[in-house]
């Protein structure tokens, strides 16, 4: 017993270093101390999460913090010169890349789930957000009874969907829907008329926003439904690297560093730290 406990405590990393660990249990450290590369998925349109900058370079929040998450990996692994390598990631084929190794550390905007758990690992909690509807202020529509008889547009592959057929049986609400690939396909449609609305988390409206051909003539409406976490997938069975990117992110709760990388990127659009978000924080600032 005492044998089996040892061997399950080092394939954990409880008990052995990271390098002895990472030859058992950990592949995306053995990678690392392979080939001095990370892999980091990342969006190319979700300003100001994750997006392509004006120099072609992924920029924004996630970026932000995952970089620091790096430092940190340089620093426990004795790793200093770590080369990244970035690939661009949807909503559909994000969670794929990051089960299948394809990608190390995916710095978006992805919704922690119980469903996307059984595929995928998550960091401490990012960024909250909560499900709302863009639309066209022309529209008169604020709030869900407003939908009725209307055509909604959902991103296909999110965690929208659901929750929009909640909000559609609870209210008895005839409601349309239509499935549209991304984000951009779905701000297209609301500009065009095509349907009425785009329900979807209020951290990708951002963008949208600032995308359109015609910023001041859209809106973000709807009450806040639902309670969206957001955190950084990295594959399963990597309980050190895990560790790493957790207690890295517990050091800039801690620290104050996350909430000046926060204030960098939302403060120009009016967001500030809520409740939700700085009680998730808090959590996750455990001691040394």
């Amino acid at each position: 017993m005492k044998q089996y406990l040892a061997k399950a405590l080092a394939a954990a990393g409880l008990v052995l270093g990271f390098s002895a660990a990472a030859q058992e249990v950990d592949s995306v450290i053995k990678k690392l101390q392979a080939s001095n590369t990370i892999t980091v998925g990342y969006r190319e349109t979700l300003l100001p999460t994750s997006y392509l900058g004006d120099d072609k370079k992924p920029t924004g929040y996630a970026i932000d913090m995952c970089l620091r998450i790096i430092d940190e990996v340089k620093t426990e692994l004795k790793l200093p010169q770590i080369k990244i390598n970035y690939v661009p990631v949807n909503i559909q084929n994000r969670q794929a890349l990051v089960a299948n190794g394809t990608v190390d550390l995916e710095c978006g905007g992805t919704v922690n789930t119980f469903a996307r758990n059984k595929q995928v690992d998550f960091s401490p909690v990012s960024y909250v957000a909560a499900s709302q509807m863009l639309v066209l202020k022309s529209s008169r529509i604020s709030k869900f009874d407003d939908l009725n008889g209307k055509i909604v547009a959902i991103a296909t592959g999110g965690s929208s969907e659901p929750e929009l057929k909640h909000i559609i049986a609870a209210n008895k609400l005839n409601v349309r829907i239509v499935n549209v690939d991304d984000h951009a396909a779905g701000l297209i449609a609301v500009e065009s008329r095509r349907v009425d609305a785009y329900f979807n988390d209020n951290a990708a409206f951002f963008s949208l926003i600032k995308q359109s051909k015609n910023p001041s003539a859209l809106v973000v409406v709807g009450p806040e439904y639902g309670y969206s976490p957001q955190g950084f997938m990295v594959p399963k069975n990597n309980p050190a690297f895990l560790w790493i990117v957790t207690h890295a992110m517990g050091k800039m709760f801690k620290s104050g560093e996350a909430e000046k990388i926060f204030d960098k990127w939302f403060k120009p659009f009016g967001v500030q730290i809520g409740p939700k978000l700085r009680a998730a924080w808090e959590t996750f600032s455990y001691p040394e």
